[in-house]
């Protein structure tokens, strides 16, 4: 939906510590387009590449390089002295180009648009080859197989936009019979983590229930490579290799998308306050992240709205988002609120 101008519009800036402080117009329901852009516009390294990148249409050949050509000019544009809001109409036009179900005006989902958006910039910069075929020895250890998987990968998919965003994650099944376990590393660009049933909780209880370990039965059993047939298994998530930018996606909506959880999840906000340590598969006391900026959803699925709140990297100030209007610094206690959809953390 437009944007509800709750906030105080702020004059033309012309200090750094102002710099991107850039509201975007709202073109029709694109909400949820502009929270996610104004998010990853204060994502420190992909902004500075972006700030300098060079954008030829000529070399724009593929609708992934068109999206991310048109990309790097609004962010140019965005962090431009004296320029306090821009239409992302081109943008617009060049990812509905790509993604046909972003070819009207209706309300989307924000994280599935960060999704399709990622992929798009990292296919648009990939120079990664393919064809190799990933043999590992089952004798080697787990993290011998987690390197050569991630190296694989890397080879096959090598973008700054992997280097930033993606992350591995450990999947352990292990056979209720025989106890037979097998390990299976796999990339992540976000981490989608389910909401406890009480109405307020801490971040980390959802991310216990993320890597709880769950019972594989009945018509969800699977192969066990040992026994050779069907069984009860239990299956866990860890994380083996932490990405340089953390996003963390709060399952509010059902997957009908029909209704809506309004928990207060208590999230850290200060610097190096989120400690994964608890979370990864390998003993590390120095995984400490710092929230940089969050994609809010209010309202309900029917008729709800989309701002983005964001730290400036210079004045380290918080400010809203919402579409074409950006409000004054906002003070750090203000952050956590049941409308918290979308959280971007940076690795400290």
């Amino acid at each position: 939906m437009p944007a509800v101008n709750r906030t105080r519009r702020r004059q033309i800036h012309n200090t750094p510590s102002e710099l991107g402080l850039c509201g975007l117009r709202n073109i029709g329901n694109t909400c949820f387009m502009n929270s996610v852009i104004q998010c990853l516009s204060h994502t420190t390294e992909l902004t500075r590449f972006l700030r300098a990148h060079h954008t030829s249409t000529r070399t724009a050949t593929s609708k992934d390089q068109q999206i991310l050509h048109e990309f790097a000019k609004l962010i140019q544009e965005m962090w431009t002295t004296n320029v306090h809001s821009v239409t992302p109409m081109e943008l617009k036009r060049a990812f509905s180009t790509k993604h046909r179900m972003y070819s009207d005006y209706n309300q989307q989902d924000a994280q599935e648009f960060l999704r399709f958006f990622l992929d798009s910039l990292h296919s648009a910069l990939n120079s990664g080859v393919k064809g190799e075929t990933l043999n590992i020895d089952d004798n080697l250890s787990d993290n011998k197989k987690a390197d050569l998987t991630w190296e694989w990968y890397a080879r096959h998919e090598n973008s700054l936009i992997r280097d930033l965003f993606v992350g591995q994650l450990k999947s352990t099944l292990k056979c209720t019979t025989c106890g037979n376990t097998s390990v299976t590393f796999d990339p992540f660009w976000d981490l989608s983590v389910p909401l406890p049933s009480s109405s307020r909780c801490k971040l980390e209880a959802c991310l216990d229930l993320f890597i709880r370990e769950e019972v594989l039965d009945g018509d969800e059993m699977p192969t066990c490579s040992k026994c050779k047939t069907r069984r009860k298994c239990t299956k866990s998530f860890t994380i083996q290799r932490f990405p340089k930018y953390l996003v963390i996606h709060l399952k509010r909506f059902s997957e009908t998308r029909w209704s809506k959880l309004s928990n207060i999840v208590e999230f850290p906000t200060a610097d190096r306050e989120l400690n994964m340590a608890s979370y990864g598969a390998n003993a590390n006391s120095n995984v400490h992240y710092s929230l940089y900026a969050i994609s809010n959803h209010m309202g309900s699925t029917a008729g709800g709205h989309y701002v983005a709140i964001c730290k400036h990297p210079v004045s380290h100030k918080w400010h809203e988002f919402n579409d074409n209007s950006v409000s004054d610094a906002i003070p750090e206690n203000c952050l956590v609120s049941s409308s918290a959809y979308i959280l971007f953390y940076e690795r400290a």
